[in-house]
């Protein structure tokens, strides 16, 4: 007897699948969802850059170096868009011009924000106070470095051959504004001082003996 096998339709199957047609893969689980993870934290990046985006602001910021109790000018301020801080009063560039005339009550770098705290508003002399030029020889200026803002001692020193009696008399002053002289050798040191110890100072400085004693800076 013979038996009869049934061998398999080698043009069906081909036919059923399209000539050069790649073979299907299978995706496996653990690919797909690392795919869909990276995509989310992509998506989460791009929304916190155009999230950042939004919360950035023009604020003003020092263009150059400005020094503790210079007047400010429109060309040392500039502009930058930066993130809001809110552990910083940041000023908004809208408020840039307010703060030309203004003095720094401590110095400004170039390129640092700028903030209400680092300004003196008021235009010196301000109310009870009077502003006194004083020439210092250079040998009394030596050393002291003297810089806007500083507080320092006047102290009054008997003419030269004197002995000191006692403590000698002196005045408390805070340096407005510190310049060469024309001669160049001695330095004009503009003092602000109280309304009533303007006139006695100035009358008691004009015989040059006196010291300037220049107080610590730190505040």
């Amino acid at each position: 007897m013979t038996s009869t096998t049934t061998r398999p339709n080698k043009m069906t199957d081909e036919a059923s699948s399209p000539p050069g047609a790649p073979p299907r893969l299978r995706r496996r689980p653990a690919v797909v969802a690392a795919g869909a993870m990276v995509a989310l934290a992509s998506a989460g990046g791009l929304g916190w850059a155009f999230s950042a985006a939004d919360d950035a602001v023009e604020v003003v910021v020092a263009a150059q170096d400005v020094g503790r109790g210079e007047v400010i000018e429109a060309e040392d301020l500039t502009t930058a868009r930066i993130t809001l801080d809110p552990a910083l009063a940041q000023i908004p560039a809208a408020r840039a011009g307010e703060l030309v005339g203004q003095r720094a009550s401590t110095p400004l770098t170039a390129g640092s924000l700028v903030t209400d705290a680092m300004l003196i508003p008021e235009a010196l002399p301000g109310d009870g106070m009077s502003l006194l030029p004083v020439t210092v020889p250079a040998e009394r200026a030596d050393g002291l470095d003297l810089q806007p803002g500083d507080r320092v001692k006047v102290v009054l020193t008997p003419p030269p051959g004197q002995p000191v009696e006692g403590n000698p008399p002196f005045s408390a002053a805070e340096v407005a504004t510190v310049a060469p002289s024309a001669d160049t050798v001695s330095t004009v040191v503009t003092l602000l001082v109280p309304e009533e110890d303007g006139p006695v100072l100035a009358a008691r400085l004009a015989s040059g003996n006196f010291y300037l004693v220049l107080d610590s800076r730190e505040r």
